[in-house]
């Protein structure tokens, strides 16, 4: 008669190893994403980008995962100076890759080809969205992947002014004036087209006197807070936006950051966060 033997681990031990390892793991993901973070940043403007445009601006750029789906891009052509920001479907890893998607397509479009009017880009990036989602030739069914987006043009030898909107809005406000909502058109980039003949509209003006243009996604607006815990609202976020409009752009985000602050106070970020402000003087 044989006896065996059998050696059992204490269970304490195994538990330890297994946080050891999830601990291992998260740690090594955590460090992807802040690297990811770091290599999506490098491809939105640096300050020497905006210093190269030459208009005063500020960003607030805050994602709610590390990277998320929010961007922001400039450029310049032809003595036009090009400003946008885009909120692309969902947070995270999921956003951040259709973000640096959109990004490639207006660096493509706008210094590859030529056109006339900002809405002409979006059409533009609509139909190569559509087409990287679908799947095949004949398939009807799209992916329901979207982005909104502003995009602004400026001349400044010609004080032209344009702007086309991807289901949008942005403020534009003037010392002389009441502020204004410029509202683009209501149906997003990409997702599932139920426009027979879809078209971005853009919009033209010329403005004599110095303005401040805000393009902005929804996060800080539809962020929970204050006293009664309920969103900020459109309303209140261009209200805000314009109380602070005469600051000079860097205490402009100064300010934006600390009400973003107070407002949020303890409770949780519920989306990306983007504002662009730009002033032409």
């Amino acid at each position: 008669m044989t006896t065996e033997l059998f050696i059992h681990e204490n269970p304490s031990h195994e538990i330890s190893r297994a946080y050891q390892i999830l601990e291992k793991k998260n740690k090594d993901l955590i460090d992807g994403m802040y690297y990811a973070s770091f290599v999506q940043q490098g491809m939105m403007p640096q300050e020497r980008h905006f210093k190269k445009n030459g208009h005063p601006y500020f960003v607030f750029y805050n994602p709610l995962q590390i990277i998320g789906g929010d961007f922001f891009w400039l450029g310049k052509k032809d003595g036009w100076s090009y400003y946008a920001v885009g909120d692309c479907t969902g947070h995270g890893v999921g956003g951040a890759m259709l973000s640096t998607l959109a990004i490639g397509f207006l660096n493509y479009l706008v210094y590859s080809k030529e056109y006339s009017a900002v809405g002409e880009i979006l059409n533009e990036i609509d139909k190569k969205w559509i087409e990287t989602f679908k799947r095949h030739e004949d398939d009807a069914e799209l992916n329901n992947d979207w982005m909104e987006i502003s995009i602004i043009a400026f001349n400044p030898l010609t004080r032209d002014f344009q702007f086309a909107g991807a289901n949008s809005s942005i403020l534009i406000t003037c010392n002389n004036s009441e502020p204004v909502t410029l509202y683009g058109d209501s149906f997003p980039i990409g997702g599932w087209q139920i426009e027979t003949n879809r078209k971005f509209t853009t919009q033209y003006c010329k403005f004599k006197e110095p303005i401040q243009a805000y393009l902005f996604s929804d996060g800080f607006q539809d962020q929970f807070g204050g006293h009664n815990n309920k969103k900020l609202g459109s309303k209140n976020f261009k209200n805000y936006l314009a109380s602070i409009a005469k600051l000079p752009m860097s205490q402009q985000f100064l300010s934006i950051e600390e009400q973003f602050r107070q407002w949020k106070g303890i409770t949780e970020q519920t989306d990306d966060i983007c504002v662009l402000g730009i002033e032409f003087i």
